[in-house]
């Protein structure tokens, strides 16, 4: 009698332990993203000084996501769930005419965001939990005559971190390894010294 309630002991506890464990890991989901798909949109400002050039801002759309931001009806970076940060450095400027090429390399990482993050206060997009980092190129062509550029980015992943959504479901944004193409299109506005 005593032996078989050690034993029926034991084996509750094993019980419990493997359902804790089993619980504990459960399935991560990544964002179901193909390539012919757009993964994310950001909105960002920039400073260049010197050949460094670092890009803060926050995603207003995630490929998969019904919602980044924490208010249904203030969309901005004071409400955005994910901050993105780029540091670059510039190698290589060549003017071609009333064109101008600039090659940056560097490291870009997306936060999941404690906020509330300031335009005004660059380091406040990176207040939050390092989710996605990876190497960032960048070639940007700049139109000299009209202050508009085209660039195209390219994030090669080196790191991803699970993380939870409103307590909901364990989610990575991409795989390690995982390569983001991107293209921008916009004007140059200064807003202050180096500021755009």
């Amino acid at each position: 009698m005593r032996a078989t309630r050690q034993v029926s002991f034991w084996l509750t506890g094993i019980l419990i332990l493997t359902m804790a464990a089993s619980a504990s890991a459960q399935d991560v989901t990544t964002l179901p993203i193909t390539d012919d798909r757009q993964l994310y949109e950001f909105i960002a400002e920039f400073i260049n000084n010197g050949a460094a050039n670092q890009q803060f801002g926050y995603l207003a759309d995630i490929s998969g996501l019904s919602s980044v931001f924490s208010s249904t009806t203030t969309k901005n970076e004071t409400t955005a769930l994910f901050t993105i940060v780029i540091n670059a450095n510039t190698f290589q400027v060549v003017n071609h005419g009333a064109f101008r090429i600039t090659d940056r390399i560097g490291t870009t990482t997306i936060y999941l965001n404690n906020g509330p993050s300031d335009f005004t206060n660059p380091a406040s997009f990176s207040q939050g939990t390092p989710i996605q980092v990876s190497s960032y190129r960048q070639t940007a062509v700049v139109n000299t005559l009209n202050n508009t550029f085209v660039s195209t980015n390219t994030h090669i992943i080196t790191s991803v971190e699970t993380f939870t959504l409103n307590g909901v479901i364990p989610l990575d944004l991409l795989r390690r390894g995982g390569i983001e193409p991107a293209t921008s299109c916009d004007r140059l506005v200064r807003r202050d010294r180096g500021w755009y």
